[in-house]
């Protein structure tokens, strides 16, 4: 009997090490394993099939933005990267991939899980944070992070999150780990929130209402 149903064709946005990040017109369960078909153009064959894991997806548009793990052998991975971005059928998403404004900031990170035990991030979001890191770490893994910032009202953050893409920094010789919360409490969420709505006001204010901003500054006297 003919075979009348493939895997669903999905745009391709992009990868990264064993990371494939897809846009998915259907709804899909937020983890498991399941088989994706993206169409090729100008290419011998007009469509590869990947068997992936499920990390996370992400409403955008009509649509979900999905981030799937690979179980591939490295080279496999190059070939198939390559081949992706040479041929793929790509989704333009423009500003609606981007889920969150990216704040930079250095700030320390404490981790069990992670090489030395803390690192340093590079920027933060409300979805996410890019660390740099002394060691590598394993995309799907998952973190729980102790973020110590430099505000009296917020001296602290707690994270939980699963690492998506894990990439090597030639110029100190460390790691860019890019991690997408996950599992994180209601008051988790709500902090970091508050964590990023006071960094805004500290960039835009002066320096009484940075002040004031950071819980420095509680009451003005005449």
């Amino acid at each position: 009997m003919l075979k009348l149903f493939g895997p669903e064709i999905v745009q391709f946005f992009s990868m990264s090490g064993s990371t494939l990040i897809f846009y998915s017109a259907k709804a899909k369960k937020s983890e498991g394993e399941l088989k994706v078909r993206i169409s090729l153009v100008d290419y011998k064959v007009n469509r590869v099939d990947i068997p992936l894991s499920l990390l996370s997806r992400e409403a955008v548009g009509k649509g979900f933005l999905c981030v799937g793990l690979l179980d591939m052998a490295e080279e496999h991975l190059r070939q198939l990267e390559d081949l992706l971005y040479s041929y793929a059928v790509r989704a333009d998403l423009g500003e609606a991939a981007r889920r969150s404004p990216r704040v930079t900031t250095g700030l320390k990170a404490v981790s069990r899980e992670i090489s030395g035990y803390n690192c340093v991030t590079i920027d933060i979001s409300s979805h996410g944070v890019l660390l740099n890191c002394h060691g590598s770490l394993e995309p799907g893994q998952i973190l729980n992070l102790t973020l110590e910032t430099d505000m009296a009202s917020t001296p602290t953050l707690s994270v939980r999150g699963r690492v998506l893409t894990c990439r090597e920094n030639g110029r100190n010789r460390g790691y860019q780990v890019a991690v997408d919360y996950a599992g994180m409490s209601t008051e988790q969420t709500e902090a970091i929130e508050q964590y990023l709505r006071t960094l805004a006001g500290r960039a835009q204010g002066n320096l009484m209402q940075r002040q004031i901003a950071d819980g420095e500054v509680t009451a003005l006297e005449e």
